[in-house]
């Protein structure tokens, strides 16, 4: 029987849930990082030992934590997340322009095939990428840098990017969620290249996004070959860091 491991990010640290598959009894590991937030904790499809957590307190600040060994032991990874070039401005609650200025980091996303490789979802609304993993990060500018981003404005939550999705039928395809400028999509994780008219201004927050029935995605591509859509937002809500 095959067994079952959620991650679990809280507001008191990370837990560690395991279990065969009858799901009955669970082993709960944690709390990893007791008295800390912790956004989002997730493991590597190609190494499932290597687990990447983002913990955050308003008196410490960002920090990335990395495990090797399914959580026994962890060690601070890189934490320096500077926007490319100049960051510019985008809209603040009362739709004045306000700086793009690093928060904190809400998803961890890693790569399919390299535990190396993991993409990280940040405040303010920017994507960046690790490829020695964790060490160093360096941000994918065209998504924040669309012509779009100048109006996008926070949600009650932050103006953050919350959720990313790669999609394993299609190399290279990646799915964002921010709050609230929508759901952009990339056809191409490597290039990234935006072309997006986000739902800016908007009051709702997208929800966290994920496949649909069978694996079949809710998008329609109608873009060249590294080219970001925009999916219309969704209904108004949002979830917390738990992953299987």
């Amino acid at each position: 029987m095959t067994g079952v491991r959620v991650l679990a990010g809280t507001r008191k640290g990370a837990f560690i849930l395991t279990s065969d598959g009858g799901r009955d009894r669970w082993e709960v590991s944690g709390p990893h990082f007791a008295g800390w937030e912790v956004y989002h904790v997730k493991g590597s499809p190609a190494d499932p030992d290597r687990l990447y957590a983002s913990q955050c307190s308003g008196w410490s600040g960002q920090v990335i934590q990395r495990s090797d060994d399914g959580g026994a032991t962890w060690a601070p990874a890189g934490n320096q997340f500077a926007y490319d070039g100049t960051p510019g401005t985008h809209q603040w609650y009362d739709g004045t322009p306000h700086p793009w200025e690093f928060e904190r980091v809400w998803h961890l996303e890693p790569s399919l095939d390299d535990p190396d490789t993991v993409w990280a979802g940040v405040e303010d609304a920017g994507l960046f990428r690790s490829r020695d993993g964790g060490q160093s990060w360096q941000e994918l500018p065209a998504l924040r840098g669309h012509k779009s981003g100048p109006s996008w404005q926070p949600g009650a939550g932050g103006m953050c990017l919350h959720t990313i999705l790669l999609d394993a039928s299609a190399p290279g395809r990646m799915f964002a969620a921010i709050s609230a400028a929508g759901v952009p999509a990339s056809m191409s994780a490597r290039h990234c290249v935006a072309v997006c008219a986000a739902s800016a201004g908007s009051s709702s927050n997208s929800v966290k996004v994920g496949a649909g029935p069978g694996g079949r995605w809710p998008i329609r591509f109608t873009l060249a070959s590294w080219a970001f859509a925009l999916m219309s937002r969704f209904a108004n809500s949002t979830t917390c860091g738990v992953e299987r």
